[in-house]
């Protein structure tokens, strides 16, 4: 289990999907309520997750760029973004906890920001559905950024098939099948200006 959990591609789709479905919910409602203020009145206050939780997005957007470094960059920058990518998913996880104890000082925000005042005003307020989907999701990420640091010494990159072959290690395959240090590549004659073509 925590094998499959580890691999590449489990690993990928957890820190793509969740990071996603974070980033949908910060365009949905996550509070609702009501204040009671001189410049508002009594009024229904509605905050989306974009409002009342900025941080979240912005680290959605961070295992977004997680899981591309994860993909394509080698070890050591696999380990770091897989340390961000659980950093992310932390702080996700403890902002849509503290909206769900206090959803009033949430909303408190938006309603101050509305009447052009920084800080907080009194309200009173409940959370959404999406506030549950969004802390679901980031614990999906915290899983997806564990799996990449068990798992990330051992994946490829994109880039290692392109890398220069290691003196000792032996001949690398050329795509059609011949050794490389047998045969210079076409690159390489075209390099020292010759016609790779020349002699078929």
């Amino acid at each position: 289990m925590i094998e499959r959990l580890a691999s590449k591609r489990m690993v990928l789709v957890l820190l793509l999907v969740s990071a996603v479905v974070i980033l949908v919910s910060g365009s949905r409602e996550w509070v609702s309520g009501s204040a009671d203020n001189a410049v508002l009145g009594v009024a229904a206050l509605h905050g989306r997750g974009s409002d009342v939780a900025p941080g979240v997005v912005a680290a959605a957007l961070v295992g977004l760029a997680s899981a591309v470094a994860l993909a394509t960059s080698g070890t050591v920058v696999r380990y770091i973004a897989a340390c961000t990518a659980l950093l992310a998913a932390v702080l996700c996880i403890a902002v849509a906890i503290g909206i769900l104890l206090d959803p009033g000082a949430a909303l408190g925000k938006v309603a101050a920001a509305g009447t052009g005042r920084s800080g907080s005003v009194a309200a009173i307020g409940r959370a959404g559905i999406w506030v549950w989907v969004a802390l679901v999701a980031a614990l999906v990420m915290g899983v997806g950024g564990l799996g990449a640091i068990v798992g990330a010494r051992r994946w490829q990159g994109l880039s290692s098939r392109y890398d220069a072959p290691v003196s000792g290690e032996g001949p690398v395959s050329s795509p059609s099948g011949e050794g490389a240090l047998g045969r210079d590549s076409a690159w390489d004659q075209l390099d020292r200006g010759e016609d790779p073509t020349a002699g078929q």
